[in-house]
């Protein structure tokens, strides 16, 4: 009876750390906050704790499996050994982590200036290209590339490889692509022109409008080179974006009927990111944060 006792303790005890345990990263690991509230447990319903200013280091001590717009609440240790809980949509983290928003690029979380990206060569607007014979897919932040034996490359817009994929299958309007070491799946929708995006068995959500796309030396783009969304910020705080993919891909946007200020697409992680120095948006699927010299603002689109 001892024995059945303390091997069923053990096995709730396995099951309640593999719950919170990371399939390829190992925690805790070291990060920093782009700011924004601390709360009791794993979700906006949770009271809150304590608050972050961006660039607070943070320690990520796990995950807590609660998603929320595609990223994952997590438990975290912060100033004075306190404990709480943030959400991975406003943290960076030491390694990639697929529901954290992006990999810590040094210690200063503030753009001090937009890289210089070169502009995109303009498609030659040929139609046709479909999902059977899709080589080669646009988006705002960057491109998918076929470079054979079923593998495919997406690279940022200065042309650096983040990842890899194989491709799965083709339809007319699709192309099917998974990356095996981080349980990823994308759909290139030519026909509906967006890129969708899925971790696991999860529903796909858009990821990046597709701005352009070739077949064997052709090309299609869209009549329009721009594309506005309209988001919602905390505190019911209207959004509007404009992103633009005509010579160098930049984004307009205004903020509570601000003055419209542009802002140039810079490299990224994750999603895709527009800075001028002073303003950072960054945006992936139908969420958005603004950073700006007073603050931090979330959004999502309507």
């Amino acid at each position: 009876m001892r024995l059945s006792s303390i091997f069923s303790a053990c096995v709730l005890l396995a099951l309640s750390s593999s719950a919170y345990a990371s399939p390829d990263v190992d925690f805790p690991q070291p990060g920093y906050s782009y700011g924004g509230k601390v709360r009791s447990g794993p979700g906006m319903q949770y009271r809150q704790t304590g608050s972050l200013q961006e660039g607070n280091r943070i320690n990520i001590l796990n995950g807590t499996g609660v998603m929320m717009n595609g990223y994952e609440w997590f438990e975290i240790r912060y100033r004075n050994g306190r404990t709480g809980y943030q959400w991975g949509g406003i943290m960076c983290s030491q390694n990639h982590y697929p529901t954290i928003f992006r990999v810590c690029d040094g210690p200063k979380l503030k753009v001090q200036g937009s890289p210089k990206v070169q502009p995109p060569v303009a498609p030659a607007g040929q139609p046709g290209v479909n999902g059977y014979d899709a080589a080669k897919v646009l988006h705002p932040g960057g491109s998918f590339t076929a470079v054979g034996s079923g593998q495919w490359q997406e690279a940022d817009a200065n042309g650096r490889v983040n990842f890899y994929f194989q491709e799965q299958s083709r339809d007319e309007w699709s192309v099917y692509l998974f990356d095996a070491s981080r349980n990823v799946s994308l759909q290139l929708d030519l026909h509906r022109r967006q890129v969708f995006y899925g971790v696991g068995n999860a529903a796909k959500t858009v990821l990046y409008p597709i701005t352009g796309s070739y077949a064997q030396g052709r090309s299609t783009t869209p009549p329009a080179r721009s594309n506005t969304v309209h988001y919602t910020c905390e505190e019911g705080l209207p959004l509007t974006v404009t992103y633009v993919e005509s010579g160098r891909a930049h984004m307009l946007f205004t903020i509570d009927g601000s003055p419209e200020k542009r802002l140039d697409v810079a490299v990224s992680g994750s999603g895709s990111r527009y800075t001028n120095g002073s303003y950072t948006l960054y945006s992936k699927g139908n969420t958005a944060i603004l950073e700006h010299p007073s603050g931090l603002d979330k959004c999502v689109a309507r």
